[in-house]
């Protein structure tokens, strides 16, 4: 038996060193995810005979492997007496660990040779494919097996960020045991950050701030500068009221987006003046009873105003909206403000600037693309705020993270980058769901919720009598 030494886990790590099925750092660059990773699965294959194997999207050769690096751990560690270093694989000389290298793109039948192994860590994960999840997860089916997955953030829209971040399906506890581990990790988490990266980092967050968050706080990006709402304003916007010291006072509503057909779910997000504190989405195919269920969250919230999506199904949904106002109404009760919101109206203040040169009507092509601009300003002056440049402290918007739930809140994060901006007729309006659908993009039920929670009003004119 070989004497097990000690070795170096930074705090960040150490939920890591318990089983898990999933085991997923993701983060910005300088945050050791990967060498932290390697370090431990040394040690699986050296003391408990870990068969591990090792994936990328793509791997043409051994040389776009993480082969070498795993080399220069055993070398590091002086382990190099317990190891026979392959041309394609590395093995432990004691109780039959190994490590071998493979891609996964288009590789079904070699992928199932590995269904008997303890691990599978796939590195540099943000550009796997949902087809590549689908064909290793089930594959790697022994019993005790885990996935390792690290990977820096790309963008919003990649399967791997929505499928172990923003729409992760995986729960943190299943059976009572610990079953998916994904934490965000940063360089602000290594105590051992090279200097060399530290200047990086200084150098880069003074020129170009954008940048920083996405290589070195791993922040995703929207796939085109075309986003409405770019990744960072929605970031910077996270407690800005925190930071600024300032308190959400103002009026409290609720954004409701009645699902449509197929995959699609209804969402709801609570506003307290100009801050977000609550989001939810949820699956229920009768508008009625999906009406009853926002409006049950109204009345939780203090809510004073339902703002609903009235196109489509959600036109079944005011019906049972109107029947919950008229119940409280009749027990001599003050009931919510229902306003239906059609994405496809003219735009409200049509006549008024947006800026020195056109009029809301000459800018927008609709009440949609109106609503979603109104948002984008809000997001861009608490940018400026938590830049420190000058600032409207009338114009701000936030969400709260610690009354939000986090999954749900990186989902909403996500979804407000996704829509583009097109125009048509030299007005500008959002991209059309149907084209989302062509990007492999889902309806951003949150994103529809949260921009109704705060779209400009003119309640003569939409508002439901």
């Amino acid at each position: 038996m070989i004497e097990a030494k000690p070795i170096e886990i930074f705090p960040a790590f150490k939920e890591y060193l318990q089983p898990a099925r999933f085991k997923i750092a993701y983060g910005g660059r300088g945050s050791a995810k990967t060498r932290t990773f390697i370090t431990l699965l040394v040690d699986n294959a050296l003391y408990f005979g870990w068969r591990i194997v090792c994936f990328r999207e793509i791997m043409k050769s051994i040389e776009d492997s993480i082969y070498q690096e795993i080399v220069e751990e055993i070398d590091r560690r002086g382990l190099s007496d317990q190891f026979e270093t392959l041309r394609t694989e590395i093995r432990c000389l004691s109780g039959g660990g190994v490590f071998k290298f493979d891609g996964l793109h288009r590789n079904q039948q070699k992928i199932k040779g590995y269904s008997g192994f303890d691990c599978a860590f796939v590195e540099e994960a943000a550009n796997v494919t949902a087809e590549s999840w689908k064909m290793l997860i089930p594959t790697l089916r022994k019993a005790g097996s885990e996935l390792w997955i690290c990977f820096n953030p790309e963008s919003p829209l990649d399967d791997t960020y929505k499928r172990f971040v923003t729409q992760r399906i995986y729960p943190d506890f299943k059976d009572g045991k610990r079953y998916c581990i994904s934490k965000k990790i940063n360089y602000t988490e290594n105590p051992r950050f090279p200097p060399e990266l530290q200047d990086d980092m200084e150098l880069m967050k003074d020129a170009d701030f954008d940048l920083y968050q996405h290589v070195y706080l791993g922040e995703p990006v929207a796939n085109s500068d075309l986003a409405i709402i770019p990744p960072a304003w929605v970031a910077a916007a996270v407690d800005i009221h925190k930071t600024l010291g300032i308190d959400p006072d103002g009026r409290k509503r609720i954004g409701f987006d009645v699902a449509d057909e197929g995959i699609d779910a209804n969402a709801t997000v609570f506003v307290n003046g100009f801050v977000a504190e609550f989001c939810e989405e949820w699956k229920d195919r009768d508008p009625n009873s999906a009406a009853n269920h926002c409006f049950n969250s109204a009345l939780q919230h203090g809510a004073k105003e339902i703002i609903f999506d009235c196109i489509g199904v959600g036109a079944g949904a005011k019906g049972e909206l109107r029947n919950r106002v008229d119940s409280i109404v009749s027990n001599s009760k003050i009931p919510p403000e229902i306003t239906a919101f059609n994405a496809a109206d003219g735009v409200v203040f049509p006549d008024e600037l947006y800026d020195a040169d056109q009029t809301n009507k000459q800018m927008f092509l609709n009440l949609k693309s109106q609503s979603w601009w109104f948002v984008r300003d809000m997001f861009y002056n608490a940018y400026k705020a938590s830049q420190g440049k000058p600032y409207d402290a009338e114009n701000l918007i936030g969400l709260d993270s610690e009354k939000m739930d986090a999954k749900t809140l990186e989902k909403l994060k996500a979804e407000l980058s996704i829509p583009r901006r097109e125009y048509s007729n030299g007005k500008l309006r959002v991209e059309p769901k149907e084209k989302m659908k062509k990007r492999g993009v889902n309806s951003p039920n949150l994103a529809d919720a949260f921009i109704m929670a705060f779209a400009p009003s003119d309640e003569i004119e939409f508002s439901v009598k």
